[in-house]
C-alpha cells in the first residue's frame, strides 16, 4: 500500500508539473502572437501614414495584406481598409481569449485525469474525460459564432471542421428554436444547456 502510494506521489510530481509547463509555454504563444499582430497592424498605420511607398512599408503591407484585404473586401463601406486593421486586432484578441480559454478547460480536465487515475478513482476519470468532452464542445460552439461575424474566416478548412463537429447538435436546437429573422438564437440555448451540464459534471462526479 505504501509503495502504491508511493508511485501515485511520483506520478502526480512529475505529471502535473508537466501540465503546467505546457500551459505555461501555451499562453505565452498566444500571448507572442496577439502582441506581433497588434505591433505589425500599428506599424502598418504609421508607415502608411508617413513614407506608404518607401521599402518598411511594402514588407509590412505583405505580410499583413493577407490578414486585412479579405476583411476589407467584406466590409460594407468605403473606408474598409482603415477600420480592417482595427477588426483584425480585435477577432484576434477574441480569438487568443477562447483559445486560452479552450486550453485551461482541457488542461484542468487533464489535472482531474491524472489525479484519478493516481488515486483509482473511477469516477473522477470518467467525470475527466465528460468534462473535458463538454468543455471542447462549448468552446467550439463559441468560436463558430464569433467567425460567423467575420467573412473571411468563414471558408477554410479549420473552420469547416468546427462546423462539422458542432452541427450535429447544434442542427436539432435549431429545428427546436428557428432563427427570428437575422438571428438565430438557438446556440444561446444550447450553450445554456452545456454550461448546465459542465457544473452538473462537476457537482456529481468531481467533489
Amino acid at each position: 500500500l505504501r509503495a502504491a502510494d508511493g508511485l501515485t506521489v511520483a506520478m502526480e510530481s512529475v505529471l502535473i508539473p508537466v501540465l503546467q509547463q505546457v500551459a505555461t509555454v501555451v499562453n505565452l504563444i498566444i500571448k507572442v502572437v496577439v502582441i506581433a499582430v497588434i505591433v505589425l497592424m500599428l506599424l502598418r498605420w504609421l508607415l502608411l501614414k508617413v513614407s506608404p511607398f518607401g521599402w518598411p512599408a511594402y514588407q509590412v503591407r505583405r505580410v499583413t495584406d493577407p490578414m486585412v484585404w479579405p476583411l476589407a473586401q467584406s466590409l460594407p463601406m468605403p473606408n474598409s481598409m482603415s477600420i480592417a486593421p482595427l477588426i483584425v486586432v480585435l477577432v484576434t484578441l477574441l480569438g487568443a481569449y477562447f483559445l486560452q480559454r479552450m486550453v485551461q478547460e482541457l488542461l484542468e480536465s487533464l489535472f482531474i485525469l491524472v489525479r484519478g487515475i493516481t488515486s483509482g478513482r473511477p469516477l473522477w476519470i470518467l467525470g475527466g474525460v465528460l468534462y473535458a468532452a463538454v468543455s471542447t464542445l462549448l468552446l467550439l460552439i463559441v468560436v463558430r459564432i464569433v467567425s460567423s461575424w467575420v467573412p473571411f474566416l468563414r471558408d477554410n478548412k479549420v473552420m469547416w471542421t468546427i462546423y462539422s463537429l458542432t452541427e450535429p447538435i447544434m442542427g436539432p436546437f435549431r429545428q427546436i428554436i428557428p432563427p427570428l429573422g437575422m438571428f438565430d438564437l438557438s446556440p444561446i440555448l444550447l450553450m445554456f444547456l452545456l454550461s448546465f451540464v459542465k457544473n452538473a459534471i462537476r457537482s456529481l462526479l468531481l467533489q
